[in-house]
């Protein structure tokens, strides 16, 4: 970090433990912040003490169709799309549940004994969205079925299939990289009630975004935005970031302008890493591979004050020929192959 934070982060932490001392922390991480620890601050804080599951090797808590399939009377099943999409197809047993509930829902039910409760999106971006949201709230048995009703059956999945491919602008790319923002201070949100316990906050905040929907325009893209007044990121690897040599798109791995930032094993959102170059005002915008990590990490920061938007359905619509080629970005691809056709019924 900047050397004329150090002499912030001693007191950061003492405010920090004080605040948390009557709280349930199951591991004690000691995050250095830049600046003083306000309340964006403390719920970072309360985070990264409680598994940091945004920055976790279980997040986005991606769950496939053959998994559910073989549990259908066993797992609690949360269907999030509208009512009449639910009608037109759903999986057996599963509930439909709008999101302005899915709270109070999930809660009401949390204690018994689903082995799972599985979130169930048209493509997999909203219910990962959702998820991560109730797993920094505490539901630590929460998952999203990965790629949705896309994956269940060919019937949902007109969507993902017509939006792999790649580009058309990416003849303009390159592999420069692009440094970081320097560090800032984190966002600023005023609580209604202050004098609350920390968790009861957190609680709020996250019921909050929640209540905000999953929304085209404010919380993501369909396609590739103009960068214009945006912190543009691609989320990933940095083979993601960058085209190798000998494969598709060679050297074309990223518009200009565009940060990268590393999930595992980095996990550079994190306080002690590169969080804090992040804007605290002004829209970020960033990608990955599919769209579910991008979907969970935005859920992770909108928490946290970011004005952050992602891209559906990620590198699959920028650069498919190219994750097709590469053997290190083939798994990560949606294709036919990720359908099983399972069974599903109609009506409510």
């Amino acid at each position: 970090m900047k050397g004329n934070s150090c002499s912030k982060i001693f007191a950061t932490i003492l405010i920090a433990i004080s605040v948390l001392v009557n709280s349930c922390i199951e591991d004690n991480i000691i995050p250095p912040l830049t600046g003083d620890l306000n309340p964006v601050g403390e719920m970072l804080y309360y985070f990264e003490s409680n598994g940091d599951f945004a920055n976790s090797t279980n997040a986005p808590a991606l769950i496939q169709a053959e998994e559910v399939f073989n549990n259908l009377n066993i797992f609690l099943l949360i269907d999030i799309r509208p009512a009449t999409e639910f009608e037109g197809g759903h999986i057996e047993n599963s509930l439909n549940v709008q999101t302005d509930s899915l709270f109070q829902f999930v809660e009401s039910r949390y204690d018994l004994n689903y082995q799972k409760i599985v979130l169930i999106s048209k493509n997999g971006h909203s219910s990962s969205y959702f998820s991560c949201l109730l797993r920094l709230a505490g539901f630590e048995n929460v998952y999203a079925l990965e790629y949705g009703m896309a994956s269940w059956h060919a019937d949902f999945a007109d969507e993902w299939l017509s939006k792999l491919g790649d580009f058309s602008g990416i003849i303009n790319w390159t592999n420069n990289p692009f440094p970081k923002n320097e560090f800032t201070e984190l966002p600023q949100l005023i609580f209604e009630r202050p004098e609350e316990p920390l968790e009861k906050r957190v609680a709020s905040r996250i019921k909050e975004i929640i209540s905000k929907g999953f929304n085209s325009g404010e919380v993501y893209y369909s396609s590739l935005p103009s960068f214009m007044n945006k912190y543009p990121i691609c989320y990933g690897q940095t083979y993601l970031y960058n085209a190798r040599k000998n494969y598709t798109f060679e050297g074309l791995g990223h518009p200009d302008d565009t940060r990268s930032y590393v999930d595992e094993p980095f996990f550079e959102f994190r306080s002690y890493k590169y969080l804090q170059t992040l804007p605290n005002t002004g829209e970020i915008f960033l990608y990955d591979y599919n769209g579910q990590q991008a979907a969970s990490i935005t859920a992770y920061l909108r928490v946290l004050g970011y004005d952050v938007r992602m891209l559906k359905f990620g590198a699959n619509q920028l650069f498919y020929s190219r994750m097709i080629d590469d053997p290190e970005l083939n798994g990560l691809i949606f294709s036919s192959q990720k359908i099983k056709n399972y069974p599903y019924v109609t009506g409510r």
